[in-house]
């Protein structure tokens, strides 16, 4: 399988903000064969110069190299899982999503996360809409090792959080876009205190992984795509807790 993702996942920071949104285009379109320099020049009037070097700074040499890239993945996906039935390109979609996340993923970065968690004085876990289902979810998993932490999904009471957080503390967001203005805004008055932001988000989020001291990304594909983001982020949010369970004593 192409290392794409993985290649966007480990040079996303080097980006610039202008590279950042070619990068985040090219992820969201759909016929990605069909894309052209020009597709992307009249919606994000940015030059062709800022293209290439997003381009090369995911180590591909042209455009037409990263799209052949993105071609390839979707090919080979589509080799391994064939659609025989509704049913069975649901099933697919999913192993899809779970093999794409799970590439993404950092061992350091995994291991950096429940470091933080443990060692944190307080822990807010934040979701809302679908996403707080899953940071419920942690939460009570976090609570059973004995950490302090609670759930946050009302909008009135995340914006309470920076006025309480300080440099002892994090907060754990789980946003399916991580684009919401309204928790970005909050995120960002909570670093102002120096309180960790570690966040669970979609590959193509671009403001709230700016926003956090820690990220972890997933996939998402296909019709439905809340549903199985949000499944994507139970797989995270899962993956993280059976790592912390390992690095706390009373689990031992």
């Amino acid at each position: 399988m192409s290392d794409i993702y993985k290649d966007i996942n480990s040079n996303y920071e080097r980006l610039s903000e202008a590279e950042r949104g070619v990068i985040d285009f090219i992820l969201k379109f759909e016929k990605i064969e069909e894309l052209k320099l020009k597709n992307i020049k009249e919606v994000l009037y940015v030059s062709n110069a800022t293209i290439i070097r997003a381009c090369k700074k995911l180590n591909y040499a042209t455009f037409s190299e990263l799209k052949a890239a993105f071609v390839q993945s979707r090919e080979e996906r589509q080799r391994s899982y064939p659609v025989a039935s509704n049913f069975v390109r649901v099933l697919e979609d999913i192993k899809k999503d779970t093999l794409t996340t799970l590439e993404l993923i950092d061992e350091n970065n995994v291991d950096q996360i429940c470091n933080c968690l443990i060692n944190a004085r307080r822990i807010f876990c934040v979701g809302t809409g679908s996403s707080s289902q899953v940071a419920t979810e942690f939460n009570r998993k976090l609570k059973l090792s004995g950490l302090w932490t609670n759930d946050y999904s009302d909008k009135f009471l995340i914006e309470c959080i920076p006025q309480m957080s300080t440099d002892q503390d994090v907060v754990i967001v789980f946003s399916l876009s991580g684009q919401v203005d309204e928790i970005n805004e909050t995120m960002i008055k909570a670093k102002c205190n120096r309180t960790k932001i570690i966040s669970i988000t979609n590959v193509a989020a671009n403001k709230l992984r700016a926003i956090s001291t820690y990220s972890l990304l997933t996939s998402s594909s296909g019709d439905q795509k809340k549903i199985r983001s949000r499944l994507m982020l139970h797989v995270m949010s899962t993956l993280i807790f059976e790592k912390l369970i390992t690095k706390v004593p009373s689990f031992e």
